[in-house]
């Protein structure tokens, strides 16, 4: 063999030792760089989880309040006060045609006589 031929096995060998040890050390990297993806995957799924629950609580809230101040608003709380004082005036009529009733009534029973 001559010199020439050795440099090139040389060459060669030290190329191939070169793209060995890079595949390795891609590899290595490759495989922490998946795991700091799969991290980052499942905290963006848990953020997604809790976006969406924040999301239903802020809507529920909103129907909340918007189901409050329609119970509050001056036009129906007017009519439901209407309404109660028709019913109080209706109780005060009730209660003095109870009083009448109760003065007709003296409180004796007469016998009942039956006919025989």
């Amino acid at each position: 063999m001559e010199l020439g031929d050795i440099r090139l096995l040389i060459s060669v060998g030290g190329t191939f030792a070169s793209i060995v040890a890079a595949f390795v050390i891609v590899k290595t990297k490759l495989s922490g760089v998946i795991e700091q993806l799969s991290d980052i995957e499942n905290r963006l799924r848990k953020l997604d989880s809790t976006v969406d629950k924040q999301h239903t609580n802020i809507e529920t809230q909103a129907q909340r309040t918007h189901v409050i101040s329609n119970m509050l608003e001056p036009s129906k709380r007017e009519a439901l006060h209407r309404s109660l004082e028709r019913m109080d005036v209706e109780i005060r009529h009730l209660r003095r045609d109870v009083d009448a009733l109760r003065s007709m009534h003296n409180g004796r029973h007469l016998p009942i006589i039956k006919d025989e």
